[in-house]
Order: C-alpha cells, then sequence, then structure tokens
C-alpha cells in the first residue's frame, strides 16, 4: 500500500523540541529532480494530478449547480417560514423581521448585547488569572508571558515545524487519490495481461504506480522527522489530535477512523493503545501456508476475529489458520476501555 510505511508517524514518541529537520531528500527535491530517474517519475505523478485535476473540476461544477439548487429552495422555505411566525406576533414586537430595524428595537438589542459581552469578558478574564496561577511564572503558556521574544521564537519554530507535518499529511491525501487513479488505469486496460503490458497506457499506468511509491516513501521518511522534533502531537482547527496519519492505514477504513476522530473525549490511554494496537495489526503481511496466526494482538484492547474468506483460512480457537495460497481476509472489532469502538478488516496474503 502507499500510505503504509507513513501510517503511524504522527503518534511516534513525541522528544524534547530542538530544531527543524534537515528536508529528506526526493524526486521533489533540487537537484535531484533534475536526474533523468526523477523527471520521469515527476512527469508520471503529474499526468496523474492532471487527471485528477479534470475529474475534480466535473465534481465541483455539479456540486455547485445542485448547491444553488438547494439554497433557492432553501430561501423559499425561510421566507415562508419568517411569514409564518411574524403573523404570530403583535404588530410591535420586537421579534419580528419587520420591526428588528425600528430604533425602538434597535436600542434594546444593543443594551442586551453589552450586557453580554461584559459578562463574557469578565468570565474570560476570571479563567484567564486562574490559569496563569496554575503556570510557573517563565511559562509560555501564561497570558502574561506570550509576547515575550522567548516564546515567541519557540512559538515561532514550533509552528514551522508543525507546517512541515501537516504540508506532508496533505501530499499523502493527494497520493492516495493519485495511487487509485494510476491503479484503475492499470486494471481497466488489463496491464496485467503479458499482450498488454507493452501498451502505452499500461507504461504509462505503471510508471505511475512506480513514482508514487517512491515519492509516498520519501514522504514517510520526512514526516517522521518532523514529528520527532514536536513536543506534543499534532491538533486541527478544531483542537482535536490528528490521528490521521496513524488510522489512514489502508487496513483501517475512513468511515471508522472518522468515528474515533470525532470523539471529542478520547484520552491519551486510548491514543496509546490505538496507536499501539494498529502498529501490530499493519505488522501482519503475508504468511506461508498451513501455518497458523496467534491472536489476540493487544493486551489492553477487547478484539473479535472471524473470517471471511474461509476457504483461505479460518479463525479457530484464537487463532488464524491457514488452509492454501491466496488472501485471508480477517475481520476485526477491536474497543478499548473507555468504549471507542472499531470495525475493520486485515488482508493477509498466504503463499505456498
Amino acid at each position: 500500500m502507499i500510505v503504509k510505511a507513513i501510517a503511524f508517524a504522527l503518534l511516534l514518541s513525541s522528544i524534547n523540541f530542538i530544531s527543524a529537520p534537515a528536508a529528506n531528500a526526493g524526486c521533489q527535491d533540487f537537484p535531484e529532480s533534475t536526474t533523468p530517474a526523477c523527471i520521469e517519475e515527476n512527469l508520471a505523478i503529474e499526468k496523474l494530478r492532471q487527471e485528477a485535476y479534470a475529474a475534480e473540476q466535473i465534481r465541483q461544477q455539479q456540486q455547485a449547480e445542485q448547491a444553488a439548487r438547494d439554497n433557492a429552495a432553501r430561501d423559499e422555505a425561510e421566507r415562508a417560514a419568517t411569514a409564518a411566525a411574524d403573523n404570530a406576533l403583535a404588530p410591535d414586537d420586537c421579534a419580528r423581521s419587520t420591526n428588528r430595524y425600528v430604533q425602538r428595537c434597535t436600542d434594546i438589542e444593543t443594551a442586551r448585547a453589552v450586557a453580554e459581552n461584559e459578562a463574557r469578558n469578565a468570565a474570560d478574564r476570571a479563567a484567564t488569572l486562574a490559569a496563569d496561577n496554575a503556570l510557573a511564572p517563565d511559562d509560555c503558556a501564561r497570558s502574561t508571558n506570550r509576547l515575550l521574544q522567548r516564546c515567541v521564537d519557540i512559538e515561532t519554530a514550533r509552528a514551522v515545524v508543525e507546517n512541515e507535518a501537516r504540508n506532508s499529511i496533505r501530499k499523502v491525501g493527494e497520493l492516495d487519490s493519485l495511487q487509485k487513479i494510476a491503479n484503475d488505469k492499470y486494471t481497466a486496460n488489463n496491464c496485467d495481461q503479458a499482450a498488454n503490458k507493452s501498451l502505452q497506457v499500461c507504461i504509462d499506468a505503471k510508471a505511475g504506480v512506480d513514482a508514487l511509491k517512491n515519492e509516498a516513501k520519501s514522504l514517510a521518511k520526512k514526516l517522521i522527522e518532523t514529528q520527532s522534533t514536536l513536543t506534543k502531537p499534532l491538533v486541527d482547527e478544531n483542537g482535536e489530535i490528528i490521528l490521521t496519519a496513524l488510522l489512514r492505514s489502508k487496513t483501517l477504513n475512513s468511515k471508522d477512523i472518522k468515528a474515533v476522530l470525532d470523539a471529542s473525549s478520547l484520552s491519551a490511554n486510548d491514543k496509546r493503545s490505538l496507536s499501539a494496537y494498529a502498529q501490530t495489526l499493519n505488522k501482519l503481511k503475508g504468511v506461508r501456508s498451513a501455518s497458523n496466526l496467534k491472536i489476540p494482538l493487544s493486551k489492553s484492547l477487547s478484539e473479535e476475529f472471524s473470517s471471511s474468506t474461509p476457504k483461505i483460512c479460518l479463525v479457530v480457537d484464537g487463532t488464524v489458520k491457514t488452509l492454501k495460497p491466496g488472501v485471508c481476509t480477517v475481520n476485526v472489532t477491536f474497543s478499548t476501555e473507555s468504549g471507542f469502538e472499531v470495525q475493520t478488516s486485515k488482508k493477509i496474503v498466504v503463499r505456498k
């Protein structure tokens, strides 16, 4: 899988902040990008990127047209609802839409807003003071220290590293979508057949797949290096811990992972358990036929296993028993101590 090497980079154990790491050389970096091999690799990726862009433009156009229709219908419904609400109120009621800009109603609303803002500001000041008092005098988290040059320098350096990590994550998502395009093209043209491998479309598809794999390896190293300098896990704009890189593994599907990410009460213990479990699960890649895999895989998570490929493998008495060569698909349900549950599957290649 293209992103398997990247899957857990963001949840590696953090170390004390040092300095931004040197970029890991790859075909996106100069002077490597000028070599014939990298030129060919980058052209293959760019071709896939252009195909993705064209498809995205069509999708956005269709989305915009549908949004326009939805907005028109919503506006009409809102106008009808407003008229109905107005008719239920007294003619001089400030809640009527026709009265909101009358001076008397404006004065009432202004006075209410001023009172609410004063109360909110007072509460914010009290909370800030309490938080400051719980910190050491020289702690950069104190509101009084945030503009000190020392604290500004630390925050700036941290932001640079975070941006590098976020940029790598964005590229991971892009490579993942390009990988799908290349694979679909390869499959649609039956490129696995010997007679078709010399077709230009198959050559392009194969070049694209190989180029994406190389770029993914380069990104994986860069992401590991940048994350290792952060003292805290990355968070998104809503303050949620970014587990995408951990859970983006092809072992786990995006729907299941989103359910975990959306849970705002995810604890540190849950994060550690999920990280350790996912890494263990991803180590199961291939086994020889007539061999067994012991389960459960985790000491801290509750697990249930079953096989959806009974002709290739079975789950019996805590063991995955392989029967013959093929792809063994094991269904896995696991939950943390706090009750977060994920249902996923793991494909294991059974060799002769």
